[in-house]
């Protein structure tokens, strides 16, 4: 599994791509963030927010419930772009 920082928290982390190989995504297993996936357009943009705004992501990945994951997207409709989450389930993004 390769590593790279936690584009939450900045520690370092494993990754790897969904099973079905959406590339467009990764799915994280971070030591202080917990797991969760991650859009490119969503990482790229996380990457301009505070780490305070920025931790606001991993508690939300650290309170998904038992067999959940969350889902952080990028959401640019022409007018506002922004950054969302929701939570799925993790089977479907960790084989």
């Amino acid at each position: 599994m390769p590593v790279q920082k936690c584009p939450i928290c900045g520690e370092m982390a494993k990754y790897e791509n969904p099973p079905d190989n959406i590339e467009q995504y990764r799915c994280f297993e971070c030591p202080v963030c917990g797991s969760f996936v991650i859009s490119l357009m969503a990482e790229d943009h996380l990457a301009k927010f505070t780490i305070k705004d920025r931790m606001y992501y991993s508690e939300k990945a650290k309170a998904a419930q038992a067999g959940k994951v969350l889902i952080i997207q990028f959401l640019d409709d022409g007018a506002e772009a922004l950054t969302m989450h929701r939570y799925d389930d993790k089977s479907v993004w960790f084989g």
